[in-house]
């Protein structure tokens, strides 16, 4: 039986483990901002207290980046008490308007950023036209396909490189739902995950290929609890990136450049998927690592609604990766997540700084014969 969103706060002992993980506390210093105190929080909404304005913000700045279930001892996963209390004042209508802006232009546009679906058909290639069935199915995401589409373009050509055959959805993409399930609005995702499933499976793809680590982790495990399994499997584009370079199918070349690498949290947290990409760095330069890394990666700071409605903390976490990097020389920042490459060059003052940040397919890319 499913335990509620209360029953785990309830089950929750504030034993305090958590508090100085949550990124939040990392960037402010305050612990009100810490995990522990988002459960607190929690607790108390359920139980019918009227929460106030710290609360609520302590409520909405988290990423749902998962460091607090990582470090919990009884193995606690708070971030679905924070989804849970999100749902609970969107129901009691507390949540801020820039959630609904945000919501309504998935729902009605299909992103985040209410861009027009036919924005993203820009990143094919001139006379590329995808066929309608392949093999293969290339899913850019948001950020890539709108605002990053750099990241979507060097994806796309290395699949053509490597002569994969694929598809790719162009403006009938849409979003995966992931800030829909970040705010609790599950009624909503699961006619995305409905949509999005019987979308994919038109095409006839045996593997959709997700740039977005986000999308990976609602496509793979979000989607099939609440429509049904997909008769297709899901892959990340890093892993399948690593196969075609093991394959012979992309033949890359070691450059002198130190790459260190930032991970995404779903994919390290929630799937273990550390060594693939690293696997990939070493062999085209010389990887350097954060000192928190792996499970204890830092997360950037911007998912989950926290990006538009508290930009300046957002941004304390991204300096706090570039400054980092700048402290170890890295030449590059090497990222598996468009939005965090899209975050992290927004928080450089310096866009000859903010250029050296790429994502997995655009390393790749520089380095083939």
């Amino acid at each position: 039986m499913k335990i509620s969103c209360q029953e785990l706060a309830e089950s929750c002992t504030l034993c305090g483990v958590c508090a100085e993980v949550c990124p939040f506390f990392k960037a402010t210093g305050n612990i009100k901002y810490g995990a522990m105190e988002k459960v607190d929080a929690a607790r108390r909404l359920f139980k019918g207290e009227r929460l106030g304005d710290e609360d609520l913000k302590t409520l909405m700045l988290c990423t749902r980046c998962d460091q607090c279930h990582a470090s919990c001892p009884i193995n606690i996963p708070i971030s679905e008490i924070v989804q849970g209390a999100r749902a609970e004042l969107r129901r009691l209508k507390m949540v801020p308007e820039k959630y609904n802006t945000i919501a309504d232009s998935i729902i009605n546009k299909g992103s985040p950023m209410g861009t027009p679906p036919e924005k993203r058909r820009d990143v094919l290639p001139e006379g590329f036209s995808p066929p309608e069935k392949a093999k293969c199915l290339y899913v850019a995401g948001c950020w890539a396909g709108i605002k990053l589409q750099d990241a979507a373009r060097a994806s796309i050509e290395l699949l053509r490189k490597a002569g994969v055959d694929f598809t790719f959805l162009a403006e009938k993409e849409w979003c995966c739902g992931l800030f829909l399930i970040d705010t609790g609005m599950m009624n909503e995702v699961k006619a995305l995950a409905e949509k999005n499933t019987l979308l994919f499976e038109a095409t006839g793809a045996e593997k959709v290929i997700t740039e977005c680590p986000s999308c990976y982790d609602v496509f793979k495990e979000v989607y099939p609890k609440l429509f049904r399994a997909p008769k297709y499997e899901v892959v990340h584009m890093s892993a399948f990136l690593k196969e075609l370079i093991a394959e012979g199918r992309l033949k890359v070349n070691r450059r002198e450049r130190r790459i260190i690498y930032k991970e995404p949290c779903p994919l390290v947290r929630r799937y273990g998927i550390t060594e693939e990409p690293r696997d990939i760095l070493k062999r085209i330069g010389t990887l350097l690592e954060y000192d928190e890394n792996r499970t204890e990666t830092l997360c950037c700071g911007a998912p989950a609604g926290v990006k538009p409605l508290y930009p300046d903390i957002a941004n304390v976490l991204a300096r706090m990766l570039l400054d980092e990097a700048e402290a170890k020389k890295a030449d590059l920042i090497g990222v598996n997540c468009a939005f965090c490459e899209y975050h992290m060059a927004g928080a450089c003052a310096d866009q000859a700084k903010a250029a050296r940040i790429k994502t997995m397919s655009q390393l790749v890319l520089d380095s083939l014969d």
